[in-house]
């Protein structure tokens, strides 16, 4: 018997890549009754939301901290179907610290909390902003009707589309609300100023997070590194589900013949045949698998209209305890994010101070970095030494959240007969977060699982 795709109904379906997008399509095939390979070329699972274990320390560390949304429904089910779920906490609500040094501030230190209450609605939300003393009154005030007319408001039709900073401007947010609200939420889901950012992209997220109250953007992290907390169970429970794991699998090319896919070749020579090849991998990497025949035609073409945010994280050992929430908002620093990673069983774990985008200090040399997060943990722990600094850095963390862009965003159908794209750079119509991965690797899988995969 053939399937669409001319080959015989026993060939997998072939996954490229176990990163979000990659294993959400890998688990939903298993889940479907397919036959799938998932192929990873590192030795590890998790693509850009991975561990590593450091060897001076001991400690499995994230390759960069991460952050996940409750109102994001799709990594919130991904997670449950395969186990992680309990691993990860919510505050009840929005509820963030925010740490600044200031000199006129008892011990030269100001903390700031934004909490809103699970419930209450607008009441909720204006007796939150009224307990907040980041901004002055006004912009409070300022905050909450911004808020209320983006998600009350259309967005406006253009070709184009418009900046985060020009969607703001629309809706009166001055430097105040900008520096204490804004600029925090929109560097964590774009990784790019707000002068380039798409508005579209950051109304979406916004809407989602807030459209049904405070309560959907309630910020949480996993209580383990990411590998046991997801990379691990995720690959464990595509094999329960009869799918095969490979890693250090590399593909070389995939193979196409005649316009369709017929199956990938390895970095060894090794030829896989598959019914299908979904691609979940970031767009040079694609781009270097795919035969020299199709990479100058459309969506392949255009792919390298797409560019990369960096993301770098410094763990820093410090020699006395610094309790805290998880997370903390730093202000008036080069640095944007401190995280306090708490594995149980772990005493000697590190801080760790992150921020992103080209224009940050993501981009600069792995010296400058350290020395900058030394100045600035001097300055938001007064007193405290630091007895190590380890830099990680991700060069591509982040794809495609310009506004100029979004129409380069391949979807998941492609020109070629079953390849199918994933990936937080696809045309999700969400920014190169978790969840639009997740999402981009279900909607590969209904592609793969179509009648034509055309």
């Amino acid at each position: 018997m053939v399937n669409a795709s001319g080959q015989g109904e026993g060939a997998p379906i072939a996954v490229i890549g176990a990163g979000f997008a990659g294993a959400s399509a890998a688990l939903s095939l298993a889940d479907a009754g397919r036959r799938v390979l998932l192929l990873e070329a590192g030795p590890l699972p998790g693509g850009r939301a991975r561990s590593f274990l450091d060897p001076r320390s001991g400690l499995e560390l994230d390759w960069g901290p991460h952050l996940f949304m409750r109102a994001n429904p799709a990594i919130r089910e991904f997670l449950e179907r395969i186990g992680a779920s309990p691993q990860l906490r919510f505050d009840r609500s929005l509820d963030l610290t925010y740490r600044l040094a200031d000199e006129s501030a008892p011990g030269g230190l100001r903390r700031e909390r934004l909490a809103f209450p699970g419930r209450g609605g607008v009441l909720g939300a204006l007796w939150g902003l009224f307990r907040w003393r980041g901004p002055n009154a006004t912009a409070r005030i300022s905050i909450l009707k911004g808020l209320a007319r983006l998600l009350r408001e259309s967005p406006p039709s253009g070709a184009g589309g418009e900046t985060v900073d020009r969607l703001l401007a629309g809706l009166g947010q001055g430097e105040p609300e900008r520096k204490w609200f804004w600029e925090p939420f929109s560097r964590a889901v774009l990784n790019v100023r707000m002068e380039e950012g798409s508005g579209d992209l950051f109304r979406r997220v916004v809407a989602e997070a807030f459209g049904a109250g405070p309560s959907g953007a309630a910020l949480g992290s996993p209580g383990v590194p990411m590998g046991p907390f997801w990379g691990d169970r995720a690959c464990d429970a595509i094999r329960r589900r009869g799918g095969e794991v490979r890693m250090g699998a590399a593909v070389r090319r995939i193979r196409v013949e005649g316009g369709v896919v017929r199956g990938v070749i390895l970095l060894g020579g090794e030829l896989l045949e598959a019914a299908r090849v979904i691609a979940a991998v970031p767009p040079p990497a694609l781009l270097g698998m795919l035969p020299d025949e199709i990479r100058g035609l459309r969506p392949w073409s255009e792919l390298s209209r797409l560019k990369p945010g960096p993301i770098a994280s410094v763990y820093l050992w410090l020699d006395r305890p610094e309790p805290g929430p998880a997370f903390e908002a730093i202000m008036n620093e080069p640095w944007q994010w401190l995280f306090r990673p708490r594995y149980p069983g772990e005493e000697d774990t590190p801080i760790a101070l992150l921020c992103g985008g080209a224009d940050s200090l993501a981009a600069a040399s792995r010296d400058e970095m350290a020395l900058s997060a030394e100045r600035t943990a001097a300055r938001i722990f007064p007193g405290a030494g630091i007895r190590r600094v380890l830099v990680v850095r991700e060069r591509a963390a982040t794809w495609a959240t310009g506004v100029g862009e979004q129409a380069w965003r391949p979807a998941a159908k492609t020109p070629v007969e079953g390849l199918i794209l994933a990936g937080d750079w696809t045309a999700t119509q969400l920014p190169a977060t978790c969840e639009g991965a997740v999402r981009s690797g279900i909607r590969a899988a209904e592609v793969a699982l179509a009648p034509t995969a055309v």
